[in-house]
């Protein structure tokens, strides 16, 4: 018989790493709601033009990562590589948000790019972002950095760092590339062949290269900090400053691009050195002529996307999460069987975590199943407990068992605070 393999560079997330996998989930939605931003799901697939055109026809994702095909009325679709171009299109399709002064969402969702897999780098990987719509104004790019450092702060990480930048605007950033195009030309030699290609295609992501020589050379470059218009200066002192009242520690990268096109004035990203070259694990930010060029009206925009698998990278290790169940119940067969369901039946319904085997086996047994489970509670119930009316309980972290009446069996579990 064949035996079946996932496929490369798509994993498998088993319950001894999913706990933690809810624990992230939960804490960046109890953080966004906190910040008022509400949830939005958009599909898996879109028409790959949405990518092309917001994206950008000559980035890496675009270029040589997605996974696009032919549906069967010859339509080209793609399974999305990113969050926001979703969460754009939805906002300009629904009028009901796109006609509100601002709008806040956010979205959990698997992504796809076929890239080469490493540590912290999949082809189908899950994503937490956010997007807020409607204003220019430099507190929502703060707003957005200060939820995720939140986020950051309440997964117990420590040891990272936030980089922050101002890309410009279509104002200053031509004038900026002309001067980074020019410097580069001089040292055309030195460049990799990507890099060579990107020199005419996508200037400002020779900055984001990762080859050593490359790297070098960016040392060197004219940083676009320098040659910011009036009002792209303006807005960055401004976030900066909201920055500091809230104690927000940072450091000022002149060299920080992103890999999108859409991107003007504010860029930002998280990084964990725990991650080695992959060490990115959030980034984002502002995005003010996507919306329009998605056929909506001009808004401003600002957001950044997370990657589970690397935030569960930085926290496997370090942090305890409760993955055990409430009770488990030990029965003799047949009659206590029955009452055993019943009962289980009863807890489930009030919010308790249950299980137990309908084999008849023997309590030795059940006890290493409720062990094994690291089950807080054993349950026992025999016929002589039957004919009683009541059942045992044993907590098993002090030893300590009691008899309880069956008709107590909600409260007594209720005043024990498991839930």
């Amino acid at each position: 018989m064949m035996k079946y393999s996932r496929i490369l560079g798509m994993e498998d997330i088993y319950p001894d790493k999913s706990a933690k996998w809810d624990y992230i989930i939960e804490t960046a939605k109890n953080v966004s709601l906190r910040y008022n931003y509400r949830h939005i799901i958009t599909p898996l697939l879109e028409y790959t033009e949405l990518f092309k055109r917001g994206i950008g026809d000559e980035t890496d994702i675009v270029s040589k990562e997605m996974y696009t095909f032919e549906d069967r009325g010859g339509r080209s679709l793609t399974l999305r590589p990113e969050g926001t171009a979703s969460v754009v299109r939805a906002y300009c399709e629904n009028g009901d948000y796109n006609r509100l002064s601002s709008c806040k969402f956010f979205y959990f969702g698997q992504m796809f790019r076929a890239e080469k897999p490493q540590k912290g780098r999949l082809r189908q990987f899950n994503q937490f972002g956010i997007e807020f719509f409607g204003e220019d104004d430099p507190y929502y790019d703060f707003e957005a950095v200060s939820l995720m450092n939140t986020i950051t702060m309440e997964l117990k990480i420590s040891d990272y760092e936030l980089h922050i930048n101002s890309i410009g605007c279509s104002e200053c950033r031509p004038e900026y590339i002309k001067k980074l195009k020019d410097y580069y030309s001089e040292h055309l030699n030195e460049l990799c062949e990507e890099c060579k290609r990107r020199l005419e295609k996508n200037p400002l992501r020779l900055l984001d290269c990762k080859n050593e020589k490359c790297s070098i050379l960016k040392n060197n470059a004219p940083k676009i900090n320098e040659h910011l218009c009036s009002g792209c200066g303006n807005h960055h002192e401004v976030f900066k400053n909201y920055m500091k009242s809230a104690g927000i520690k940072y450091v000022e990268n002149p060299y920080l691009v992103r890999g999108l096109d859409y991107y003007c004035k504010t860029t930002f990203e998280f990084i964990s050195p725990q991650l080695g070259s992959q060490g990115t694990f959030a980034g984002g930010g502002r995005y003010n002529t996507l919306v329009e060029m998605f056929g909506g009206k001009p808004t401003p925009a600002v957001g950044f996307g997370a990657g589970l698998e690397r935030l569960l990278l930085i926290i496997e290790d370090r942090l305890e999460v409760k993955n055990n169940i409430d009770i488990y119940i030990i029965h003799s067969g047949e009659q206590t069987l029955q009452k055993a369901v019943q009962i289980s039946e009863e807890l489930r319904s009030s919010g308790f975590s249950v299980d137990l085997e309908p084999g008849r086996k023997g309590f030795k047994s059940q006890f290493s199943k409720a062990d094994k489970w690291e089950s807080s509670y054993a349950l026992i119930i025999g016929e002589e407990e039957i004919s009683q009316g009541k059942c045992s309980v044993k907590n098993l972290s002090s030893g300590i068992q009691e008899n309880i009446e069956f008709s107590s069996i909600l409260s007594y579990f209720r005043n024990r605070n498991l839930k």
